[in-house]
């Protein structure tokens, strides 16, 4: 790959809530400027779906996967710029990258500003580290002629563990990088139906790689891993309506802007 330019870049995003999109990922300053060109994906079935209509509609090499509340602070296109571009230099077999990640051993390690925590998760100036999988906050996948996402992925859950998964599989790495963003959640306390058929099906099709660890759970043929992680969610509080924080005042909190 030639040397990484801001023109390379794109940000698709599945979208079911236009309020949230417009404050915070659509006012990130890199997009609302036009530096960085946005899709917008409507009415999947799955996010496999969603993500594969937004590939189709761009030439773009390097994709940007983002949540609808994911807020890129100012300056984020020039920074992942630079970043990538040592990745590229440092790891040329590089194919999926992202702020927040599990390594092999089950260890976070990231940068990124959990507005529902009201905390940085993470550390400042870690080396680009490889990983098992990605929060899915942010994806960033280099693109190759093959890949498409899982279509029999079901739901809009663990694709990211997917992803990493098939960049390794393939020959490729994947990498946790410091391009730190604001995530502008809101807590949820259910992992229902959805979450426990995508957890299934990537089970299964991991099987010879268990256990996988997550940002949720870790993912194994033992059901206690998830049994617990869906204990612990219970005791969440869901907060729905609003969002908790302006997205630009989180990332001035957070020493990102």
């Amino acid at each position: 790959m030639p040397l990484i330019s801001t023109s390379d870049f794109c940000v698709i995003a599945a979208v079911n809530d236009d309020e949230i999109l417009d404050h915070c990922l659509a006012r990130s300053p890199d997009i609302a400027s036009g530096s960085l060109p946005l899709t917008i994906i409507r009415n999947a079935q799955s996010m496999s779906e969603a993500y594969n209509r937004g590939l189709a509609q761009t030439d773009r090499p390097i994709c940007l996967f983002a949540h609808q509340d994911v807020y890129l602070p100012e300056g984020w296109l020039a920074r992942a710029v630079a970043v990538l571009g040592r990745l590229e230099q440092d790891h040329p077999d590089w194919m999926v990258a992202g702020p927040y990640g599990v390594r092999k051993n089950g260890i976070h390690v990231g940068r990124i500003w959990d507005v529902a925590m009201g905390m940085a998760l993470g550390e400042t100036a870690f080396e680009p580290t490889p990983i098992e999988a990605l929060d899915e906050l942010l994806l960033i996948v280099k693109r190759q002629p093959w890949f498409t996402f899982d279509p029999e992925l079901p739901d809009f859950h663990l694709y990211g563990a997917d992803l990493v998964q098939t960049a390794w599989a393939a020959g490729k790495s994947a990498f946790a990088v410091e391009l730190p963003v604001v995530h502008n959640n809101r807590p949820y306390s259910s992992l229902g139906r959805g979450y426990v058929a995508s957890y299934r099906y990537a089970r299964r099709k991991w099987r010879r790689r268990l256990p996988i660890f997550t940002t949720i759970c870790e993912i194994s043929y033992n059901p206690l891993a998830l049994w617990r992680a869906q204990w612990r969610r219970r005791k969440a509080q869901t907060e729905r309506g609003r969002l908790a924080a302006v997205s630009s005042e989180a990332a001035r909190q957070a020493g990102y802007e």
